[in-house]
């Protein structure tokens, strides 16, 4: 067994190795060899490789090609060099100092030997001492006032540090000598199977090794703060180094997991005075814990808090995501009727190869900005861009009450944007940039959709099948927006809109009803002409073709407009039943692509 001491300007490490080969590099483990990572950039990523040679020596390999080893006499060992060291021994990699020393038998510490803070609590009374008390060194059988003051601004202090801060554990660190009388104050921080010392603090007793492995081991284990006080001795090595008596306590995280630790020591001089390490004491580190244990625990809570409020931001309005920020769990995975709206980009392709790579980037990111402003104008939960499309929600996570028709007005503010989107962008694209929008309302599951390595709200079902299809459906009707009869049972008489066919779309057998949504509000002449077009639509799927044909002529004849192209394909069907009338008549009308 080795011991490490690995230190430099932006570390310290002290851990222990069994027998057997280990690395170290500022780069990651590369195989199946133990590693330590250095973080200093002056050490190469694979530097040295060391293992016990025999009983009392080192075998040192130097793994860089350019990067010597310095060894203690100022010797080197050079690039790809191999050496036999005795121990213990010391070299110098970069700015990085290794100390490595043997682990004998003696160094370890017989959990017998260590007390819980469970034992009953004696006098830690100092003899002699007559000035005003200002540790628990001092402690009587009753506390000043002041005293008690004391020992609570001083947790509370460390309660409210910013955690994590070198600050914090340096506070804390002080806190363990100031405040509890130890010679040596420690706070530790696990990685892996390593300790690395974060903050210390000493006073000019303080000698001998900083931490024993073994005391950490136990307090580890079981979770709970051990401590061993002067009088039963600890190791001979700890003995000959000065060390009398020893207190560890765990830090926990929120899952109660031991993620570090604080340490003390007293030494011999202080047990010559009668000054020992105690339950109270012992106490009083653990409280000290615990303080460092809920700081780090709030920062955890902050740091999930704003991790959450990103995500949340990325979907949901401003005054959404506060409210999921309060209430997570409805985010959890829940049928909900929701109203699902698809766009696409009409002719990306032509665009693409007018504009190139860079500003064919730049439209889409123009189209696509202006495109969710409006859906979260309307409350809608943007959940994800598709290439040259995207896809939104209403009515989860929170419910809306009117969630189809702020769909709907959406809809119809992501169609007002083409006018100025065109005004822009038409003379650098060639052509007319247009959209085509479905939207259907149906029950979904909706939750994280995505993975625990990349969080994605969004639906999942039928519905959402459905509400792509008919985004498709837009552009063999050529018509700018389409919904389903399920969102149109829930609009009442707010929006201007026709019934423009029943179709059956690919993939889904159920036949669904389909109606152009044209805007808020109508004029008389448009009103006239959908009626004269529903009428038509009615004639022609009982049957009377002839009839429907004729209902449909004014609307084909109507000169100086663009001509209306669901007419045109009705008045075709129509026709095509009447020069050849089907044996068996479905008037679904079968949609061929996506």
């Amino acid at each position: 067994m080795l011991r490490f001491h690995v230190s430099n300007k932006r570390e310290r490490q002290q851990f222990e190795h069994p027998l057997g080969p280990i690395e170290f590099g500022r780069g990651p483990k590369r195989n199946e060899t133990a590693r330590c990572v250095v973080q200093d950039l002056s050490v190469s990523r694979d530097h040295i490789r060391m293992e016990e040679a025999s009983v009392g020596q080192l075998r040192i390999e130097n793994l860089s090609t350019k990067n010597p080893i310095r060894l203690a006499d100022n010797s080197i060992i050079a690039p790809g060099a191999t050496r036999i060291l005795a121990l213990p021994a010391r070299l110098t990699v970069g700015e990085t100092l290794i100390e490595i020393e043997p682990v004998s038998a003696d160094d370890a510490v017989p959990r017998e030997s260590l007390l819980t803070v469970a034992q009953p609590p004696r006098s830690l009374r100092r003899p002699g001492r007559t000035e005003q008390p200002s540790s628990l060194l001092d402690l009587g059988a009753t506390p000043a006032p002041d005293l008690l003051t004391h020992w609570f601004e001083t947790v509370i202090s460390v309660q409210r540090a910013a955690a994590g801060s070198p600050a914090f554990y340096d506070q804390t660190a002080r806190a363990l000598v100031d405040l509890v009388g130890l010679d040596r104050g420690l706070v530790l921080l696990r990685g892996g199977d390593k300790w690395e010392v974060v903050a210390r603090c000493l006073t000019e007793y303080a000698s001998g090794r900083e931490f024993s492995e073994t005391v950490l081991a136990h307090v580890a284990q079981e979770k709970r703060t051990l401590f061993q006080p002067a009088g039963q001795a600890l190791t001979t090595a700890e003995s000959l180094q000065g060390v009398e008596a020893v207190v560890a306590s765990p830090i926990f995280d929120s899952r109660d997991n031991v993620v570090g630790m604080l340490y003390g020591t007293r030494n011999r001089h202080a047990a010559a005075r009668g000054v020992t390490i105690g339950p109270l004491e012992a106490q009083v580190v653990q409280l000290l814990a615990c303080a460092v244990g809920a700081g780090l625990a709030r920062l955890e809570q902050e740091a999930e808090a704003t991790r959450r409020r990103v995500q949340f931001e990325q979907f949901f309005s401003a005054d959404l995501a506060r409210e999921l920020e309060s209430s997570p769990d409805l985010l959890q995975g829940r049928e909900h009727e929701i109203t699902v709206m698809f766009s696409d980009l009409r002719g990306s392709s032509r665009i693409a190869e007018n504009l190139g790579p860079h500003d064919s980037c730049r439209l889409i990111g123009d189209v696509m900005e202006r495109l969710t402003a409006r859906i979260r104008e309307h409350d809608g939960v943007l959940v994800d861009y598709l290439g040259d499309g995207l896809l939104a929600m209403w009515n989860a996570p929170t419910k809306q009450p009117n969630h189809a028709a702020q769909a709907c007005r959406a809809a119809l503010g992501m169609l007002d944007e083409l006018p100025k989107l065109n005004a822009d962008w038409k003379e650098h694209a060639g052509v007319s940039i247009g959209i085509g929008i479905g939207i259907n309302t149906g029950k979904a599951l909706v939750g994280n959709t995505g993975s625990s390595y990349k969080f994605k709200y969004g639906p999942l079902g039928h519905a959402v099948n459905l509400a792509s299809r008919v985004e498709g459906a837009t552009k063999q009707l050529k018509v700018p927006i389409l919904i389903t009869g399920s969102t149109r049972s829930q609009l009442g008489d707010g929006f201007a809109m026709r019934r423009l066919c029943t179709v059956r779309v690919v993939g889904i057998q159920e036949p669904v009803d389909l109606y152009e949504l044209c805007g808020a509000a109508c004029a008389p002449e448009w009103t006239e002409r959908r009626d004269r077009y529903e009428q038509a639509l009615a004639l022609y799927e009982a049957g009377k073709w002839s009839e429907a044909h004729l209902e449909l002529f004014p609307l084909l004849a109507v000169s100086g407009e663009r001509v209306d192209i669901p007419s045109v394909d009705l008045a075709q069907r129509a026709l095509a039943c009447v020069k050849d009338p089907p044996a068996m008549f479905d008037p679904v009308m079968e949609l061929s692509s996506k």
